[in-house]
C-alpha cells in the first residue's frame, strides 16, 4: 500500500514538474521573441528575399541547365553589375534629387503655410485649431529636421546588409537549413511541417514577384504622371511611391505627402492634379493590377493586413508595419494546410420582425 501511494506521488511530482518545466519553457521562449522581435523580423525579410533568390536560381538552373551555386552566383554578378551601372550612369542626378528634396520639402511646408495664413478660411482654420501658435513653429521645426532621415538611414542600411547576406547563405544551400529545422520538429510531425512550409513559400513566392510588378509600375506611372504636370523632382518622387507600394495602404498615404508639399507650394490646381495623378495610379494598382497578379496566391483580406499592421507597428514600429502583410500571408499559408476549409456561405438575412398581435379594448361598462 505504501509502495502504491509512494509511487502516485512520484508520478504526480514527476506532472508538476513537467508542467513547470513547460511553463517556464514558453515563457523564456516569448521573453526571447520580445527581445529579440526586430531581429526575428529581419529573419523573417531574409527568408522572403531567400524564397525570392530561390525562385530567380531554380528558372536560370531549369533553363541555363547549370548548377544551383553557379545560378546564383551568376545572378548575384549580374545584379550588381547592374546596380553599378545604374549607379554609374544617373548615381549624381539620384544623389542631388535626394539632397534637393531634403531642402525643397520644408520650403515647400513654410511656403503652403504662409499660403494657408494668407485668406481668412485659413486664419479661422488656425484660429479654431488647439494650440494654433505653435502650429507654424511647431510644423517648421518637424520638416526642417528631415535631415535626421540621413542619420537614420546608416540603421536602415545596416539592416538591408544583414538581410541580403542572411538571403544569400540560405538561398545557397537552402536544404541544409530546412532539414535542421525538421530535426526540431517531431517525426510524426514532419509531414505537416513540410505541407505547411510548401504552402507558405509558395505563396510568399507569388506574393513577392506580384509586389516588385506593381512596385514597378506605380514607379513609371508616378513618375511620368508627375512630369506632366510640372512637379519638380518627379524621379525621386516616383522612386519613393515605388518603394512605399511594398506596405499596403499606408505606404501610398506617406508617397503622396512629399509630392503635395511641393505641388501645392507652386498652386493649387498643380497640387490637386498631382494628388489626382496618385488617386489613379493606386486605383489601377489596388483594383486592377494586384488582383490580376494575386490570382495564384490567397488573398489578402484588407481588415487582416491594417490589424497585422497595427499590431507590429505596436511591436517592431516601421519594420513591423513594412513586413505585416507578407507575414500575414504566411500565416493564411499555414492556415490553408492546418485549418480544413469549410463551405463557404453566404451570412444569412436577419430576422424580420413579427408583427405585435392587436389587443382589443374592452369598453368600459356604463353605470347603471
Amino acid at each position: 500500500m505504501n509502495d502504491m501511494n509512494e509511487t502516485k506521488d512520484d508520478q504526480f511530482r514527476g506532472r508538476v514538474i513537467f508542467t513547470l518545466l513547460t511553463v517556464t519553457a514558453i515563457g523564456l521562449s516569448l521573453g526571447l521573441l520580445w527581445i529579440g522581435r526586430a531581429i526575428f523580423l529581419l529573419l523573417f525579410a531574409s527568408i522572403i528575399l531567400a524564397i525570392l533568390l530561390t525562385t530567380v536560381t531554380d528558372w536560370m538552373q531549369k533553363h541555363l541547365k547549370i548548377k544551383q551555386g553557379a545560378a546564383l552566383s551568376s545572378f548575384l554578378l549580374l545584379f550588381v553589375a547592374a546596380v553599378w551601372l545604374l549607379i554609374w550612369i544617373q548615381g549624381d542626378n539620384f544623389a542631388r534629387q535626394f539632397a534637393l528634396l531634403e531642402i525643397e520639402l520644408p520650403s515647400a511646408a513654410r511656403k503652403l503655410l504662409a499660403q494657408v495664413q494668407s485668406h481668412q478660411w485659413g486664419q479661422w482654420l488656425l484660429r479654431m485649431t488647439p494650440g494654433s501658435d505653435q502650429i507654424s513653429s511647431g510644423f517648421s521645426l518637424a520638416l526642417s529636421s528631415i535631415g535626421g532621415i540621413v542619420v537614420s538611414s546608416a540603421t536602415v542600411l545596416a539592416g538591408l546588409v544583414i538581410v541580403l547576406s542572411l538571403a544569400i547563405y540560405m538561398s545557397s544551400e537552402p536544404g541544409m537549413y530546412y532539414n535542421g529545422l525538421r530535426r526540431l520538429v517531431p517525426e510524426k510531425h514532419r509531414e505537416k511541417l513540410d505541407s505547411c512550409a510548401s504552402s507558405i513559400v509558395q505563396i510568399l513566392r507569388w506574393w513577392v514577384l506580384a509586389k516588385l510588378l506593381s512596385m514597378t509600375m506605380v514607379g513609371i506611372l508616378i513618375t511620368i504622371g508627375l512630369m506632366i504636370v510640372g512637379v519638380p523632382l518627379a524621379g525621386t518622387l516616383g522612386i519613393i511611391a515605388a518603394l512605399m507600394t511594398f506596405i499596403p495602404n499606408v505606404g501610398p498615404i506617406i508617397s503622396v505627402i512629399p509630392a503635395a508639399l511641393l505641388a501645392l507650394a507652386n498652386s493649387g490646381t498643380q497640387g490637386l492634379l498631382a494628388m489626382l495623378v496618385y488617386a489613379i495610379v493606386f486605383t489601377l494598382e489596388g483594383y486592377v493590377v494586384t488582383p490580376m497578379l494575386e490570382r495564384n496566391i490567397v488573398k489578402l483580406p484588407p481588415a487582416l493586413t491594417l490589424t497585422m499592421q497595427l499590431l507590429l507597428a505596436a511591436i517592431a514600429g516601421p519594420v513591423g508595419v513594412a513586413l505585416a502583410a507578407p507575414f500575414a500571408a504566411a500565416i493564411l499559408g499555414a492556415l490553408e494546410v492546418l485549418v480544413p476549409k469549410a463551405p463557404e456561405v453566404t451570412l444569412p438575412d436577419p430576422p424580420k420582425p413579427q408583427p405585435r398581435p392587436r389587443l382589443r379594448r374592452r369598453s368600459p361598462r356604463l353605470a347603471g
